[in-house]
């Protein structure tokens, strides 16, 4: 199992050197694509991808020299600077590459792909536990999420526990650097 994935591994870094951008940029773009306000931060992206901060402010430099981030002062704190998307950045993580992992496991049978996520998702879950890694998941399935009515974790938007801010159902539905597993 380990040869699979280290060797799918080296194959998904392979399809990565495209469109003028290595590996790490398109990770720093995918995650960058998915996470929710709190986690478009510098700190956050070098924190999921598991690199250093300077290495991730190269990354980041890099991304926005090419026109496909910005960055802007945080409303909450000035002495955060958050990263978005640029129109050109959005256009080009449509086109992302590791796609075709995707379409490779929709084209499987139904249950066989069902599994795999499944387990491949258990997998990197106890890996993260061992490693002691930061978990990051979707807002709305945190324990600090907090529903209008009911507390936490109940699967409606409403508002984060560590913030207090209210959360729209994009926010809800992104990848989120406060995220905490219910237990």
């Amino acid at each position: 199992m380990a040869e699979l994935i280290d060797r799918l591994s080296r194959l998904t870094r392979e399809l990565q050197y495209v469109d003028g951008l290595n590996p790490a940029q398109w990770e720093a773009l995918r995650f960058l694509s998915r996470a929710n306000r709190y986690s478009r931060t510098p700190g956050a992206v070098a924190q999921f991808l598991g690199c250093t901060k300077g290495t991730i402010s190269q990354t980041i430099t890099a991304l926005e020299n090419k026109g496909l981030l910005e960055r802007r002062p945080s409303n909450r704190d000035k002495r955060v600077c958050l990263i978005d998307l640029t129109e050109k950045g959005k256009a080009l993580i449509a086109r992302d590459p590791v796609r075709r992992i995707e379409q490779a496991v929709g084209a499987m049978d139904g249950p066989t792909g069902a599994a795999m996520v499944q387990g491949l998702s258990r997998l990197l879950a106890a890996v993260q536990a061992d490693a002691d890694a930061p978990l990051f998941g979707v807002c709305v399935a945190c324990c600090r999420h907090l529903s209008p009515n009911e507390g936490c974790g109940k699967g409606e938007v409403g508002r984060c526990g560590v913030t207090g801010e209210a959360l729209d159902s994009d926010d809800a539905a992104r990848i989120c650097v406060n995220y905490k597993n219910p237990e």
